[in-house]
């Protein structure tokens, strides 16, 4: 039901929903961002749309926000409950799974 779904409510109810199991996805950092805007303390923050895949290749459309510009090239590791952001991180191209890795290199 909020699968692809870019809103507040959609990861609010993926977070509370226990149905939704927390997975890892993998995305490429060539996208721009979809917004730049001045945070609460005056830093910059930047919300990107990213197309992910998990380690079965299946793609969702995650909405997250950040401090700091991508940098273009890279991979992210995701870790996700539903359209839920809990943590992300760079990782090496060699630690994206090879099946996951041949689909970002289209995007």
């Amino acid at each position: 039901m909020t699968r692809n779904k870019h809103s507040e409510l959609a990861m609010a109810l993926d977070n509370v929903n226990p149905m939704v199991k927390a997975e890892t996805v993998y995305a490429s950092t060539n996208a721009k961002p979809v917004r730049h805007f001045i945070g609460g303390g005056g830093e910059d923050e930047y919300t990107y749309q990213l197309l992910t895949y998990n380690s079965a290749g299946k793609s969702r459309t995650l909405t997250f926000d950040s401090q700091w510009r991508l940098k273009p090239q890279k991979f992210l590791k995701i870790s996700t409950k539903g359209q839920n952001v809990e943590s992300w991180g760079a990782i090496g191209r060699e630690s994206v799974p090879s099946g996951v890795r041949q689909s970002l290199m289209m995007v």
